[in-house]
């Protein structure tokens, strides 16, 4: 489990989670995601950039591939005029790719650009699939 991890919890009404923080959580992003109930084999598909893939990518990937998870990863391009169909469809044909299936798993991995096309790509993947 997550030592030294704060917690923060968002209450809706309906899929409430918990934004966690944790100096160097990126390394246990696996194990985070086992013990809020996925299952090892889930297949996860990553959205990143450029800027964030360089120092994060590796030891993220190295994680979730510790926990068992099988993983793909999508580097898309960073900007503000990226944010359109045309990158949508990037992140569809490499779930296409990756086989996602209805139980597994986009991430984005920053935030901005990647983190609203990841969002949007997941809830228009299969009539919508779990991000983080």
């Amino acid at each position: 489990m997550i030592s030294n991890a704060h917690r923060i919890p968002v209450s809706l009404s309906r899929n409430s989670y918990e934004v966690v923080i944790q100096s160097g959580g990126l390394n246990h992003i696996g194990e985070h995601l086992q013990s809020i109930g996925f299952k090892t084999g889930t297949k996860i598909l990553v959205v990143t950039n450029p800027d964030v893939a360089k120092p994060y990518s590796k030891s993220f990937l190295e994680s979730l591939r510790k926990s068992g998870f099988n993983t793909n990863l999508l580097v898309i391009d960073a900007g503000e005029a990226k944010k359109n169909q045309k990158t949508v469809l990037l992140i569809h044909d490499a779930a296409f790719k990756a086989k996602l299936e209805r139980g597994s798993l986009m991430i984005a991995l920053g935030g901005g650009v990647v983190g609203d096309m990841t969002g949007f790509a997941a809830a228009t993947w299969l009539r919508g699939i779990a991000v983080v």
